[in-house]
């Protein structure tokens, strides 16, 4: 039995099947009678519901610290997610150059052969899963290709592996799987000369505050840039792929050249995929006129916000042709997603390779549609479409 918004609101979930239903029913009332949601779930939080407030809490990492990001905690570090500032800008102004769109379109032509490869895996059969068929094959082998950048087959062949079953399973045995292919690759790059012409090799003669970073940093870095894109960038794909598949008006749109710079802005507002985020209180403060004090534990509802009557005309409908979009589908602040170039030339490259060679994609009769476990309102964990060849 699913439990009702007011239900929902009286202690809300955010893992609980039950209240999957009218989390989103209850989350507009909250945005309009009660912003910031006090929940005894998981330890106790407060659950900040509105686009401004949570845009105030993200611009304010003094009060609001990042050093427990994931509210269930996560089992291995990861760097520069859970740094704040002032040490957090020096992680980000190493990292950035090699995150940004003009060095990312380097690997453009490899990005492009990896996801042609994942789709003659089943162009022939006239079907296909998005998530476990394409989405994950295709992001799995991209991460490794532009965080490894390495002559090393038998290295990329395996990282490929560790963070597609990442992706595929998400335990702690996968996270630590990946970590230790981590640290065997930047011993590696330690082994090589520094090469700044890639994240990997420039590990090996970063400084953080004038000094080298240490094994430990280097191997936080490297584990947060394989499984950051992970299950955000997979998720996009299939949310997209659910409303290629289901609106005549989508596919005569990502045929479009230019799609990626308006109507992906739209989608990622309308189904985000990083649906929320923790924060520690540092200070005595308030939020929208509730008291906050020190060790209180804050989480920031992206996808709430992004539904803001306050903010958003029509905030419940794919509209197109919005004028301006400030979503918060990559956050906002210091901690702006470092991967959001990555994630764009990602979801640009897997629709353009794929209406190359594929049309009329629908949702195959009889499927159906369960969504991933934990994610309110997460990509479908499998999508099952069939389409006819181009």
């Amino acid at each position: 039995m699913t439990a009702s918004a007011a239900d929902v609101l009286a202690n809300i979930d955010l893992f609980a099947d039950d209240q999957r239903e009218h989390l989103l029913e209850a989350l507009a009332v909250a945005r309009k009678e009660c912003p910031v949601v006090h929940t005894r779930s998981d330890g106790g939080y407060y659950l900040v519901t509105r686009y401004e407030d949570v845009r105030t809490v993200c611009l304010r990492p003094a009060i609001f610290s990042s050093a427990q990001p994931g509210l269930r905690g996560v089992p291995v570090r990861l760097i520069p997610l859970d740094v704040d500032p002032p040490d957090h800008r020096q992680y980000r102004r190493f990292l950035d150059r090699y995150f940004s769109r003009s060095f990312l379109l380097r690997h453009e032509e490899q990005l492009r052969e990896i996801a042609r490869d994942a789709i003659a895996g089943f162009i022939g059969d006239g079907r296909v899963e998005m998530a476990r068929d394409y989405a994950v094959p295709f992001i799995a082998g991209s991460l490794a290709r532009v965080v490894f950048a390495t002559d090393n087959l038998e290295l990329m062949r395996r990282g490929v592996a560790a963070v597609k079953r990442c992706a595929l399973e998400s335990t702690p045995e996968t996270f630590e799987a990946v970590a230790l292919l981590a640290i065997e690759a930047v011993a590696e790059a330690g082994d090589r000369s520094a090469d700044d012409r890639n994240v990997l090799g420039a590990l090996a003669g970063a400084s953080i505050d004038g000094r080298p970073l240490t094994a430990g940093e280097q191997v936080a870095i490297v584990t947060t840039l394989l499984l950051g894109g992970l299950d955000t960038t997979r998720g996009a794909i299939v949310n997209i792929a659910y409303h290629l598949a289901t609106r005549e008006d989508v596919e005569p749109i990502l045929r479009t050249p230019d799609w990626w710079r308006g109507p992906l802005d739209e989608f990622l507002r309308f189904e985000t995929t990083v649906a929320f985020m923790a924060r520690t209180v540092t200070q005595d403060t308030e939020l929208a006129g509730t008291p906050l004090k020190p060790g209180d534990r804050v989480v920031v509802q992206f996808y709430s916000g992004n539904r803001d009557a306050a903010r958003f005309d029509r905030p419940d409908e794919l509209v197109f042709d919005r004028h301006l979009n400030p979503h918060l589908a990559f956050g906002a602040g210091v901690h702006r997603c470092l991967g959001q170039h990555f994630a764009r030339i990602q979801l640009m490259i897997a629709f353009e390779e794929l209406l190359k060679q594929a049309t009329n994609l629908r949702l195959e009769e009889g499927a159906d549609i369960p969504r991933q476990a934990g994610v309110p309102f997460g990509s479908p964990a499998e999508l099952h479409l069939t389409f006819d060849r181009r």
